[in-house]
């Protein structure tokens, strides 16, 4: 269950990174698509640091 919790913030970087996928491989051209996956990209990597300072 503790790896579980420490990894969580690489969760939220796939769905970031599988979001802009799909809105670049569907030619969507919103900015708010963009800016949703680059904050749980930025959010998951911060999520992923802070979290792995305190199990640790």
């Amino acid at each position: 269950m503790k790896d579980l919790i420490k990894r969580i913030g690489l969760v939220f970087i796939v769905a970031g990174v599988v979001l802009l996928g799909v809105s670049e491989l569907g030619g969507m051209e919103s900015n708010k698509i963009l800016v949703i996956s680059g904050s749980l990209i930025l959010g998951g990597f911060i999520v992923y640091v802070i979290l792995n300072n305190i199990m640790e």
